[in-house]
């Protein structure tokens, strides 16, 4: 190797590593909000926003597929969904659908909605399986008055199973609600979302609702 090619390929091992450092920089790391109840809620900035993304965790002893039915039972709404007011499938089937949600918010905020895709997919393998929902640019239902359209909002649900025979479930999204939201109520609003959805699937398993439910598209892991 000559020394000009020496020094071409020290430059671009250089240029390699100070492009990976900047990527590693660019991802900020989680930071714990709350731990209560076998519930972890943890934040983090979200790129080209001023408001951060939230993570929820926990484990239930319960199938994929109740799990599956909990998350898309029509009482959800009022059972699970933390500040829910409506949650109205206007088409599609259980696995992909289209669907409208509106949330409740505390006085004077008005409350907020939008339409948007929610869909299921499984790993074949490790039999992970997730919850797509993105907002969808629609008016196939309009908003009510006195209510404010959210400008974005995207998430997923996890239900990954374990060893130990449980499932972990996961809540992670980000939001942008449109309008004008005091701090406070964001700062609630990312910690009592996924930390009070959580809590309503564990109070929910526990109490065994839809613990016998099957989807014929949802293999369920062996159990030992």
């Amino acid at each position: 190797m000559t020394k000009k090619q020496f020094v071409l390929f020290t430059l671009i091992g250089v240029s390699l590593l100070s492009n990976i450092s900047n990527l590693v920089a660019q991802s900020p790391e989680w930071s714990e909000s709350k731990r209560k109840k076998g519930i972890q809620v943890l934040t983090r900035p979200f790129a080209g926003s001023n408001l951060d993304e939230f993570l929820g965790r926990t484990e239930v002893d319960a199938s994929i597929s109740q799990i599956i039915a909990l998350l898309t039972d029509p009482a959800s709404c009022k059972n699970l969904y933390h500040q829910c007011k409506e949650l109205t499938v206007l088409s599609g089937t259980e696995k992909k659908s289209v669907v409208y949600l509106r949330n409740g918010a505390p006085w004077p905020v008005n409350d907020r909605d939008l339409i948007m895709d929610r869909g299921f997919e499984q790993n074949e393998k490790t039999l992970a399986t997730i919850m797509k929902i993105k907002r969808l640019d629609s008016n196939a239902r309009p908003t009510p008055s006195g209510v404010t359209r959210m400008e974005n909002f995207e998430g997923v649900w996890r239900i990954i199973p374990q060893t130990n025979g449980k499932l972990k479930i996961e809540y992670q999204a980000h939001f942008e609600p449109g309008g004008s939201v005091p701090q406070s109520v964001i700062n609630l609003v990312l910690t009592d979302t996924p930390y009070e959805s959580l809590l309503n699937v564990q109070k929910l398993v526990e109490e065994g609702k839809h613990k016998d439910a099957k989807f014929d598209w949802i293999k369920e892991p062996t159990k030992n």
